[in-house]
Parts: structure tokens; C-alpha cells; sequence
């Protein structure tokens, strides 16, 4: 007879089989979730790493930045060409003329076609 401590159960060897394949199965697929989450420790302090030299990375371009500003001179332009530019009267076609056009190379292009059907226009007739 079994003492009180151990006790005999019948299962049969499939069931066995299946259940101990179950149990492996599980177990690898702990193993590999505690290997990544190792992993991603890692990665995680590597990340926090990289955080703090992009930071000091960063500072430092910032105060070269502005220790080359405050280097730079300053251009002052003279008060004669001043007082010129407020006296001179600006129109609607004279601030047209002076803005500088920027087309893409489509709207070029398609600025060229017009100018050459208007010049062969003039041509024919």
C-alpha cells in the first residue's frame, strides 16, 4: 500500500507523450520570452545611452551656434540708402517687377511653349 506522502496514477503512454511534449513546448517558449526580454534591457539602456550623447551632441552644437553668432558681425546699412528706400514710391507693378519670380520646371516649360505660340502666331498672320 502507497504511505500518505505517495501516490500512483495510471495514464497512458500517449497521453503522457502529448502532455510532457505540452510542457517542453511551454517551456522553450518561456526561455525564448525571458532571452528577449533580456535582450530588451539591454537595448533599453543602449537607448538611454545614445539619448544622453545626442543631448550633449546637440548642447554643444547649440552654444557653437550661438558663440559663432555673437562673432559674426553685424551689417548695418548706411542711413543715406535708408532714407532713399522709404522716399522712393511703390506702386502694384513696381513691386511685381521687382519680386523674383520662381516657377517650377513644369510652369517654365509651359511659360516657354506660350511665348513660342505667340511669337509663331505673330509669324503666320
Amino acid at each position: 500500500m502507497a504511505t500518505s506522502e505517495e501516490v500512483f496514477i495510471s495514464i497512458s503512454p500517449e497521453l503522457y507523450r502529448k502532455n510532457k511534449s505540452a510542457v517542453l513546448v511551454n517551456q522553450t517558449y518561456l526561455l525564448m520570452s525571458l532571452k528577449h526580454l533580456q535582450n530588451l534591457k539591454v537595448i533599453s539602456r543602449q537607448k538611454q545611452e545614445l539619448r544622453k550623447k545626442f543631448y550633449k551632441l546637440l548642447s554643444t552644437t547649440l552654444s557653437n551656434i550661438v558663440t559663432l553668432q555673437s562673432r559674426m558681425p553685424t551689417s548695418d546699412i548706411p542711413e543715406i540708402i535708408q532714407k532713399h528706400e522709404h522716399a522712393l514710391p511703390r506702386t502694384k507693378s513696381e513691386a511685381k517687377t521687382k519680386t523674383k519670380k520662381t516657377f517650377s520646371k513644369k510652369a517654365q516649360i509651359d511659360e516657354e511653349l506660350k511665348l513660342i505660340q505667340e511669337k509663331l502666331k505673330e509669324l503666320n498672320s
